[in-house]
């Protein structure tokens, strides 16, 4: 899985520091024009309602402090200038609030403690938000994933929940279960949306997306070992087994597969949820090389403004 390419029209924000970001959006205005400037919020806007250009009107009322207002007299649609993008319209945090929250969870350089002192919110808001981010993980790596390993390649595979968002109002609606594997020493990945994770649903998956003659990793083999073999070796790893492939005799070695999750694993420990974030892993091992560029080119992705 490649790394993503900046997009030549928006300006890349590799080399920007929290200090750096916070000395242009310290104002709701100035956060307004930086995300625009970014492709993160539309500079334009068509009435919803009848499809005439809209105009930029200021409003103390809404917590942006402005609004689109159709242009027709006999329309006047109202619509806020968060319309279509990831911010979501109903909700009541500010901008500059969100787009903290992004830099620092993109960067992981603050604890969930200080995330919640640096962008003033609440402990619930901030797990809403960092589950709407993983949703643009999900839908990125979703749509870029590729076959993986091969004869003598060793991949790792796992399931997790996606909590599904309501594009329209920025609500959890439903839980999608996400399967998802990563070959050892390069950064090739794949990650698809499964109706449940029993063995009659996975191993066809498996099929599908890993190259026969793969050395298969997971602590979901136990799920498979009664089921018919696919042709790949299916091995299971744990704390105190350790399984060698018999016909290469190359050692599955415990240690390395435990550093492969070990981050995934901490952030399970530190947030109290019942396991690793797949998603998130997958996402950080392809694009953590420079997380806040390719967080922002993967929202643009999945809300082009």
């Amino acid at each position: 899985m490649a790394e993503t390419q900046v997009p030549t029209n928006f300006p890349s924000v590799s080399d920007l520091n929290a200090r750096g970001l916070h000395s242009v959006t310290s104002t709701t205005d100035e956060t307004i024009a930086w995300l625009r400037k970014h492709g993160l919020l539309a500079s334009v806007m068509n009435c919803t309602a009848c499809g005439h250009p809209a105009r930029e009107c200021s409003d103390s009322k809404r917590n942006d402090g402005k609004r689109w207002r159709c242009r027709v007299k006999a329309c006047g649609k109202d619509i806020s200038i968060r319309h279509g993008s990831f911010f979501g319209e109903s909700s009541k945090l500010q901008l500059t609030q969100m787009l903290d929250l992004l830099y620092f969870y993109a960067y992981e350089n603050a604890t969930f403690k200080n995330i919640s002192r640096e962008c003033r919110m609440a402990s619930e808001a901030i797990v809403k938000w960092r589950n709407f981010t993983r949703d643009i993980f999900a839908e990125h790596l979703t749509a870029h994933s590729v076959r993986i390993g091969g004869p003598g390649e060793v991949v790792e595979i796992d399931e997790s929940a996606l909590f599904k968002r309501n594009y329209q109002v920025g609500k959890l609606v439903c839980t999608q279960w996400v399967f998802g594997g990563v070959q050892v020493g390069n950064k090739n990945a794949f990650l698809v949306a499964v109706p449940n994770c029993d063995a009659a649903t996975l191993l066809p998956t498996i099929q599908e997306f890993v190259i026969p003659g793969s050395t298969i990793v997971s602590d979901l083999w136990a799920a498979y070992k009664t089921t018919e073999n696919p042709g790949y070796d299916l091995l299971a790893v744990n704390d105190s087994i350790r399984f060698v492939d018999p016909q290469t005799h190359v050692g599955v070695a415990t240690n390395h597969m435990e550093g492969m999750w070990c981050h995934a694993k901490q952030r399970k420990r530190e947030s109290g949820t019942r396991k690793p974030h797949l998603i998130e892993f997958m996402w950080r091992r392809s694009f953590g090389d420079d997380p806040f560029q390719n967080l922002l080119t993967h929202i643009r992705e999945v809300y082009p403004v």
